[in-house]
């Protein structure tokens, strides 16, 4: 589950990122950082939960939406805008990597059991 661990950390830097790039007057930038890390790590987290073990998937819309506003929401984009980019196209390769990835195939783990 290392990918959803790595989610949460990016999810980390984007709620710090308006503070690191000097864009916290800009309510949009903030609000809509903080809110987008708060999904990431949501989804991210009920990827532990056997039930919506799939949720992490959601992230691929998530960082899709992250880079078109980062790409077209101010021509050309300023750092806080590129960070987005960045973001989003970071999360949609980790976004791929299933749950268990780390773990031998299933079947080599049940034929070792016996």
């Amino acid at each position: 589950m290392w990918g959803r661990v790595v989610e949460i950390m990016t999810a980390v830097w984007l709620a710090a990122s308006p503070f690191v790039f000097s864009v916290q007057s800009d309510s949009s930038i903030l609000w809509g950082d903080f809110g987008i890390a708060l999904l990431i790590a949501t989804l991210s987290g009920l990827s532990y939960w056997h039930p919506t073990r799939r949720a992490h998937l959601g992230i691929l819309v998530v960082s899709i939406g992250l880079v078109l506003w980062g790409r077209f929401a101010v021509l050309p984009p300023p750092p806080a805008h590129q960070n987005h980019i960045v973001v989003g196209l970071f999360l949609l390769m980790i976004a791929l990597i299933p749950n268990y990835a780390s773990l031998p195939p299933r079947a080599w783990r049940t034929d070792a059991t016996g």
